[in-house]
């Protein structure tokens, strides 16, 4: 089996055709520069640099001011249109201080957010043992 491996690869020619002659870039950048005009520019070691205008060297704070106040504007814009927005406050939602004065509620979904550590962190707080508690006011001991 080896052997026609050897046998193919023997038969195919690896190489890719682009060959150049033996020694071609032993002297390839003494025969380019040999071919290149003389200039002078490229030989001067110092670069002379014109001093910089005042609007050359603020142009980048400019820019950064002109993104920053294009951003302030966008989300004003977007305020605008929004509306004036959701009062959540429980004093003027008159749906949500129905559902707060239901026990069922509160014993049913904010009670059960209460882990007990917090729980029991707040009874230590406002000073009422486990025995005082009774599961009826649980909240109503809480509260104190």
């Amino acid at each position: 089996m080896k052997s026609d491996k050897e046998n193919i690869l023997k038969k195919v020619d690896h190489r890719d055709g682009m060959t150049v002659p033996d020694g071609f870039f032993d002297d390839f950048c003494r025969r380019m520069e040999g071919q290149l005009p003389y200039n002078e520019a490229a030989e001067s070691t110092r670069i002379l640099e014109a001093p910089r205008t005042l609007w050359q060297r603020v142009r980048p704070f400019a820019y950064m001011a002109a993104m920053f106040a294009g951003i302030w504007l966008m989300v004003q814009m977007f305020t605008m249109i929004g509306g004036s927005g959701v009062d959540f406050s429980v004093e003027n939602n008159e749906v949500l201080s129905r559902a707060l004065s239901d026990d069922n509620f509160v014993y049913e979904y904010i009670e059960d957010d209460i882990n007990d550590r917090e729980m029991m962190e707040e009874m230590y707080l406002d000073s009422i043992s486990v025995d005082d508690m009774t599961p009826a006011d649980s909240l109503d001991g809480a509260e104190h």
